[in-house]
């Protein structure tokens, strides 16, 4: 049964303002919505750098930036920092009617609408990660807001939530400047691109299921240098990241359980991005695949959906029980390779439940990654 829209505002109102509601799965928050939001359409062009603002006629967006981080002494570290962008559909008769009376210069009366910065219908999450992994610490923290008068926005190069912010050095979006600074740790990264970006799917656009797609890019590697601040203690840190942009109203269909999603970074200097979109259990409808392998010099091509085969193996119970696959066996383009997590617990347990995690690459290739799982 379809929630009114305001019930979706109400709940939505309730994250933001801190209200004890229950954390939602997050590929439900992405899935098809009854709203008069747009839909990403194929054919459209993806225009940098003007699409790495915000795109508020669309319902759902998200900027995320994953890596593997080492210290001098040796230690290292998993990172995640993502920024949510959530529109809320009003109903014509919940808007806010407030106006002004103006005269013009023949005397006459009209009213005019006032803009009211507090009442702009975008609502925004950050979420920061890091995995210690020479401790098994798993430390957390996010952020939400209104979008209100300057306090959080994906625009003219800066993309934050109060002090949460990642910053461009120029028109370009890297190299750019990540900093955070959270109970959990305090974090200041330079961050450059090491190859051109990558438009996913056919030109940017991605389809999930028929009718529902997002617009999607990436920048497959990312050099990370500067410093982490934890338990008191500032260490110089450098590593490799990866950064995703994607935008839409409309991922997951309604017999869609949830996604399973490989950003990997190979030691030869190639990368693989794989996703597959989990069917429900009972329906008969296909599981979505779909992957992408970057080479050395950034060219890239999508394999076909029907050469990946990925297979879990060994689970680790979550929080609440969920059977995350911390192991996978994975066949694309030419390549045996076994997907590890680098510890299991990498559980995150804000507003949205779902696994996001730091991976290693062992088999015909070596790396570095990350997955993210949803809908366990």
């Amino acid at each position: 049964m379809k929630h009114s829209l305001r019930a979706k505002l109400l709940a939505a109102l309730c994250v933001v303002l801190g209200t004890n509601v229950q954390a939602q799965d997050l590929g439900a928050v992405f899935g098809s919505g009854g709203d008069h939001f747009k839909k990403a359409q194929p054919g459209q062009t993806i225009n940098l750098p003007t699409d790495h603002s915000a795109h508020p006629d669309y319902r759902s967006e998200w900027w995320y930036l994953t890596g593997n981080l080492k210290d001098e002494q040796g230690r290292e570290y998993g990172l995640q920092w993502t920024l949510f962008r959530q529109g809320v559909e009003w109903q014509e008769a919940d808007k806010p009617k407030i106006n002004r009376q103006i005269v013009d210069n023949e005397g006459s009366k009209r009213e005019q609408p006032l803009t009211n910065p507090w009442l702009t219908p975008q609502l925004w999450l950050a979420q920061f990660a890091i995995t210690d992994l020479a401790t098994g610490k798993h430390l957390q923290d996010e952020r939400t807001s209104r979008q209100g008068p300057g306090l959080a926005g994906a625009s003219q190069g800066v993309y934050w939530l109060r002090e949460w912010a990642l910053k461009s050095e120029g028109v370009a979006l890297f190299p750019a400047r990540l900093s955070v600074d959270s109970a959990i740790a305090e974090l200041d990264l330079r961050v450059s691109n090491r190859k051109p970006v990558v438009l996913q799917g056919k030109a940017g656009y991605s389809e999930k299921s028929p009718g529902n797609a997002s617009f999607y890019y990436s920048f497959p590697r990312l050099a990370l240098a500067g410093t982490l601040t934890l338990d008191g203690e500032t260490r110089k840190v450098s590593g490799q990241g990866w950064f995703d942009h994607e935008w839409s109203s409309s991922v997951l269909a309604e017999w869609q359980a949830g996604w399973d999603w490989f950003s990997l970074q190979l030691a030869d200097g190639r990368e693989l991005m794989l996703f597959r979109l989990r069917t429900k259990a009972g329906r008969a409808n296909p599981e979505n695949r779909y992957g992408i392998l970057i080479e050395r010099d950034g060219s890239s091509r999508v394999l076909a959906p029907e050469s990946i085969a990925l297979t879990p193996g060994k689970t680790w119970r979550g929080p609440k029980g969920q059977p995350y696959p911390i192991e996978w066996q994975l066949n694309a383009a030419d390549l045996n390779l076994t997907i590890r997590a680098r510890q299991p617990n990498q559980a995150m347990t804000g507003r949205f439940d779902y696994w996001e995690g730091a991976v290693t690459v062992e088999g015909d290739a070596t790396g570095l990654g990350y997955l993210e799982m949803t809908g366990y």
